[in-house]
């Protein structure tokens, strides 16, 4: 692979680590919204929730070997989100 190769393909893997670090915000976002709603009292709907994920752990598993680290701290993140978000939904 001659350098111009190598400077698209760290190129290629930068937007790729972006627009997944953006998915991770994002559902971070959503969770924060969640669960304030949840704390109010009002009724969240979570349909889309499963499926978002499912597409972010997805895009995880192709994601650039540098940034592994970085996400399983993320991913860790967010799973403590959703947990949380469930205990404020369980029946009392």
């Amino acid at each position: 692979m001659d350098t111009a190769d190598t400077l698209a393909l760290k190129a290629a893997e930068a937007r790729q680590a972006a627009g997944l670090l953006a998915a991770v915000e994002a559902m971070e976002a959503t969770l924060g919204v969640a669960a304030a709603l949840a704390a109010e009292g009002r009724r969240v709907d979570l349909a889309g929730l499963e499926a978002e994920m499912g597409r972010l752990c997805a895009a995880c598993l192709v994601a650039p070997e540098a940034m592994l680290p970085a996400l399983r701290g993320r991913l860790a993140a967010l799973l403590r989100l959703v947990d949380a978000l469930a205990m404020r939904l369980a029946p009392p």
